[in-house]
Order: C-alpha cells, then structure tokens, then sequence
C-alpha cells in the first residue's frame, strides 16, 4: 500500500467546505485557452465536476468556445437549465493537479457566488469531513 498524497486540508468558511479552485477550458480547434479561478463549496452530493454562475460563461467568448445548453439537476430533485463544456481542473487550494489537470464536465448555472465541486473530481480522493470541528481533508492515494 502506497502512502496518501495530501491534497488539501482546511478549515470550513462560511459554516462549509470550501476551497479555491483553477480551471482550464481550451478550444480544441485553436489551442487557445481560458482560466477561471473560483472559490468553490465541496459537495457530496453534486454529481457532476464543477458548478459555477452562468455569469462566467462571457469569459469563454475570448477564445471562440460556446458551450452546450442542456439541464441539469439541482439540489431537491429540480431541474433548471444549464450550459456545459469540457475543462480541466488544474488547481485545487494550494495543489497544482499534473498537467494537463482532471478533465471534468464544467457546468455554468444560475447565479450564487459560490460554485460547486462535484463527485466527478472527489471521486478521485478520500475526502473527509469533521463538521463538529469545522475542518476537511482531501488525500490521494500514489498507486
């Protein structure tokens, strides 16, 4: 059994898990690319990889990238619309990911300030979380 690989510990802000991270989305036709930092709550029960506002998607017009309208299902079983595209998770609080980063699905919906960090990107760690000490930890495995 290989050691664990440390990834992130901190202690809760706002009453929750939050960590900031780095994004890369790129145009697979010019190579150009955009990178999004966002602070971001750590959610169990978010399936998908990262969820921010729809606000940011002007970002991605820079670099020619326009992403998908689809749905997406929110908290309470509600479904809303929502636009996606492909990214890389790069950064997570102080730990640069080896490049080129995790592929994830990056979706853009509504507008809380804070985003989301889905199961597509802690599926790969062991997070965990002591809320009666406000405090988590993400690790990985080197194997």
């Amino acid at each position: 059994m290989s050691p664990s690989q440390h990834i992130l510990e901190d202690r809760y802000s706002d009453g929750k898990p939050n960590a900031t991270v780095r994004i890369a989305v790129i145009n697979p036709e010019t190579f150009r690319q955009v990178t999004i930092k966002r602070k971001v709550r750590i959610d169990t029960g978010f399936d998908a990889g990262v969820h921010i506002a729809q606000s940011v998607m002007s970002e991605l017009s820079v670099i020619g990238v326009e992403p998908t309208a689809g749905a997406v299902i929110l908290a309470g079983n509600i479904r809303a619309t929502a636009h996606f595209c492909h990214a890389y998770l790069q950064q997570i609080g102080d730990h640069e990911l080896p490049a080129p980063g995790i592929e994830i699905a990056l979706i853009f919906q509504g507008s809380d300030v804070h985003g989301l960090l889905g199961l597509e990107v802690l599926n790969h760690w062991i997070v965990t979380f002591n809320g009666p000490h406000q405090f988590f930890k993400i690790v990985g495995s080197d194997s």
